[in-house]
């Protein structure tokens, strides 16, 4: 199998596990007794271990190679997937307190974080090692397609499977890396570029970094979007919908969730075929997509519509990620590529920290108020958007003229 291939396929497992309990954590919640402010807290809290260790994980896979630091992670996402699914099981069959549940609750979930943090900066790193220019391109949009087969296939399995039981999910979610595990032992190779130890510990890149800092502020306002969209879905197809049931509610969720991934499939894959080379303008297009979609998300009445409103937000991400990875990449050196990627990562731990206790706090004063506001966070920064659109289109000018002299 091509080393690729393998590459996407454990990628795609491992995202797939994590998708997959989003539509359900909402009903869970709800069903143990807890408030909808404490899954904010447990996923915000699991986002600051996120945001602390996804630069670690992706310097460290500089230094010691892409599948040495994948194999730990995928050890460790699985068995904290596994206990989680145990403790979950075990809730719905006993009487436990509230502060018991929300600890538990919380530990594993940070645990569970702290491993999954790392799997997008050592995937990226091991595309940088091996591809450069339209090639490196083309194979991010493509990780970023596998990423959306995840958010199509996942929740759609979880919210099927939680029709059964709720605890049901949690353990399909934990078989799957340990899927991935097999693959990365038998079948991955290790990357060929590693980086001299000098040129690792030289590096001292910061989220403030002038070549990085645009890609990380546009990510963690994009993860604010899809983390507000995701974190309160399972409330809010249950209140604005005015389901009859919680179960209900976790399967119309992850029906909505996987029509949002089969849009980011459908536009990463184009985006992978067609290579384009404005990408400042293809990121503006998404952004503009995402942030209509996640209003009229709140203005829609009836289901239709409301899924078309999310899948409209599927496109503007399937057009977001991919461009950030790419622009990213091309602007930081090759000892730097897993410390950039963790950056960009942590960027979304940093948002996952934020953003869902914040939006559930919201949605409990008024339910459309967490998409407000992140879709005016989204757009304001968008502002500075034509200005770099404007540079790219002079540069791409300048090299066209240059090729033409030569």
């Amino acid at each position: 199998m091509h080393q690729t291939k393998v590459l996407f396929l454990s990628y795609m497992l491992l995202q797939m596990s994590f998708m997959m309990v989003l539509p359900i954590i909402g009903p869970v919640i709800r069903t143990q007794g807890l408030l909808e402010w404490h899954a904010g807290l447990i996923v915000s809290l699991s986002g600051l271990f996120w945001m602390l260790t996804a630069k670690f994980w992706g310097k460290r896979s500089d230094q010691l190679g892409r599948k040495k630091v994948y194999l730990p992670l995928t050890i460790g996402f699985f068995v904290s997937y596994l206990l989680w699914a145990i403790f979950i099981t075990y809730t719905l069959q006993h009487h436990l307190t509230v502060m018991t549940i929300l600890l538990v609750m919380l530990l594993l979930r940070c645990v569970n974080a702290s491993f999954f943090s790392g799997v997008n900066p050592v995937v990226v790193g091991y595309i940088a090692d091996h591809y450069q220019g339209e090639q490196r391109a083309a194979y991010l949009a493509g990780m970023g397609a596998v990423g959306g087969l995840a958010l199509f296939v996942g929740p759609f399995i979880g919210g099927a499977l939680s029709n059964s039981s709720l605890s049901l999910p949690f353990y399909f979610a934990a078989a799957l890396p340990l899927l991935a595990l097999l693959l990365i032992t038998f079948k991955l190779k290790e990357s060929q570029r590693i980086i001299e130890p000098s040129k690792i510990q030289s590096v001292n890149l910061k989220m403030t970094d002038p070549r990085i800092r645009f890609a990380v502020l546009m990510m963690f306002l994009t993860m604010n979007c899809i983390l507000t969209f995701n974190m309160c879905i399972g409330f809010y197809t249950f209140d604005h919908l005015h389901l009859s049931s919680q179960q209900q509610s976790a399967s119309i969720a992850g029906m909505t969730l996987s029509a949002v991934g089969l849009t980011l499939i459908i536009v990463q894959v184009i985006l992978s075929k067609i290579k384009p080379k404005r990408h400042f303008l293809c990121l503006s297009l998404g952004v503009l997509s995402m942030v209509v979609g996640i209003i009229s998300v709140t203005l829609t009445e009836g289901l239709l519509l409301f899924v078309s409103s999310a899948i409209l937000m599927g496109i503007g991400g399937g057009m977001i990620f991919p461009m950030l990875s790419i622009i990213t990449a091309n602007r930081v050196e090759a000892h730097e590529q897993g410390a950039a990627s963790g950056l960009i990562s942590a960027a979304q731990g940093l948002a996952m920290m934020i953003t869902p206790l914040l939006a559930t706090v919201l949605y409990h004063y008024k339910i459309e108020l967490p998409y407000w506001l992140a879709a005016l966070l989204l757009l304001v920064v968008a502002l500075i958007l034509p200005k770099r659109i404007k540079n790219e289109a002079q540069h791409l000018q300048r090299l066209e003229q240059t090729k033409l002299r030569s």
